[in-house]
């Protein structure tokens, strides 16, 4: 597949390592340093603009199966992915950080009504606080993620003392039924528990099964079904959306933003929401507010550094639960080393969601567990004879963590038989994605999951 991605910032960088190993990447970016940065990688570099075709046409762009436009600058991204459209490009993707664009490009939206149209429009700061608000939604929960049209749920708690499923082997654990622990984390080591596994207080434990039953595990860490307090330091995009998509809910809501006009605005959009001006930084402020009081805080402004000083100050005042937003997914490391529960950067999620758009291997990445592991989705081959889950041979370090049939969701043991056709939920390992690939090619023709 050959691949033309205008932008050789943080984003186009991750985006081209991903796919410079098995596709012809190539990067077109203004900046002639920036060449630099893909020196180790297979990858062709031109300097440039994404918005002449003269220089479209010297990335060959009339080639490209997929066209992707990720500057900072959205009318460059939609500009670039119109004229690739038009010079030859087959499927074209622009990052965008502003909703009109959303709107404008929707399927039988105003632009394709003239026929100015882009397969993709992504708008990562939306995929973000999303994210977001799942993982508020359920108390103690540091990370969150649904599948299967919602019916499998997967919940990553961080133990502590007192809490259930700790020092006895897992094998002699009751979980709920329908519920598996997929995978374990302690310190910096990822671990899929076998039956000897025990959790101790300080590891992180994930969680998978059917959306119904994982309530049980809900009901385990937090039983309390009072309204929970947020806060949410930043009323930028991101936070004004997580604030949108919790206001309908149960939820005693503050936002704290220091720009006067942004607070009004947010005042006029949020009517449920305490809006508060001020500096989120500031303890005197936070502790006149009784912040304290919060079960979650939330901060997400654009800056890194204020993020992780908001979320440090949250841990100081006691707050059980701080999720942050982290621009640079090289810092995201830093802040979970200092004890940030769920640090989030937007450009993970979103490339994660281009790779699957592009179909780069026979199975679809769904969601990350932190930096260690991945729920991925493939059809068992549709020519493949099934069998038990224990004789199926899997890679040592893959589990299959949940199976939909049809209308049916199983949530296996080592006895279920897998079925031609079954769609698995795996959990594995990046570094195992090939040998995946290869079990599935093992086991008779693989067919690609669905969008």
């Amino acid at each position: 597949m050959k691949v033309v991605i205008v932008g050789g910032g943080e984003i186009g960088s991750l985006i081209a390592e991903a796919l410079h190993r098995s596709h012809g990447v190539t990067v077109i970016d203004q900046d002639g340093e920036r060449k630099e940065v893909f020196s180790h990688l297979d990858v062709r570099f031109l300097q440039g603009n994404g918005t002449d075709p003269e220089d479209l046409r010297a990335a060959e762009v009339e080639r490209a199966s997929a066209f992707i436009a990720c500057t900072d600058n959205d009318d460059v991204n939609v500009l670039a992915c119109l004229a690739a459209k038009g010079l030859g490009a087959k499927q074209t993707l622009a990052f965008v950080a502003r909703q009109r664009y959303i709107d404008a490009f929707k399927r039988e939206g105003a632009f394709e009504s003239v026929g100015l149209l882009i397969d993709r429009v992504l708008w990562p700061q939306r995929l973000l606080a999303r994210q977001i608000a799942d993982i508020v939604r359920v108390p103690r929960a540091i990370d969150s993620a649904r599948f299967a049209a919602g019916r499998i749920s997967m919940l990553e708690f961080l133990l502590e003392d007192g809490d259930p499923f700790m020092y006895t082997p897992l094998a002699q654990l009751e979980l709920p039924e329908g519920v598996l622990a997929v995978g374990a984390i302690r310190g910096d080591n990822f671990a899929i528990p076998v039956g000897g596994t025990t959790f101790e207080p300080g590891d992180r434990v994930v969680f998978m099964g059917t959306t119904e039953r994982m309530k049980a595990v809900q009901r385990s860490f937090a039983p309390s079904t009072r309204s929970q307090k947020v806060v949410i330091v930043g009323g930028g995009n991101v936070g004004f959306m997580v604030a949108e998509y919790l206001e309908p809910h149960r939820y005693d809501l503050t936002v704290f933003e220091e720009v006067e006009e942004r607070c009004l605005k947010l005042a006029q959009w949020l009517p449920g929401v305490l809006v508060l001006r001020g500096d989120g930084t500031d303890l005197e402020l936070l502790e006149q507010e009784r912040v304290e009081d919060a079960d979650v805080m939330v901060a997400v402004t654009d800056d890194d550094g204020k993020n992780l000083l908001v979320s440090l100050l949250a841990k100081q005042l006691g707050i059980p639960k701080v999720v942050t937003r982290v621009g640079r997914p090289r810092n995201r490391r830093a802040f979970m080393r200092v004890g940030i529960d769920s640090p989030l950067t937007p450009r993970a999620v979103a490339v994660q969601e281009v790779i699957n758009w592009l179909r780069v291997d026979e199975v679809e990445h769904l969601a990350t567990i932190e930096d260690f592991a991945e729920v991925t989705e493939a059809i068992y081959p549709h020519d493949a004879v099934g069998g038990r889950v224990m004789d199926l041979g899997t890679p040592e370090t893959m589990l299959i963590g949940a199976i939909e049939r049809g209308n049916k969701v199983l949530v296996p043991n080592g006895l279920t038989v897998v079925e031609p056709g079954d769609h698995l939920f795996l959990v594995t390992t990046p570094d195992q994605v090939d040998a995946l690939e290869q079990w599935l090619d093992e086991q008779g023709t693989p067919v690609p999951a669905r969008s």
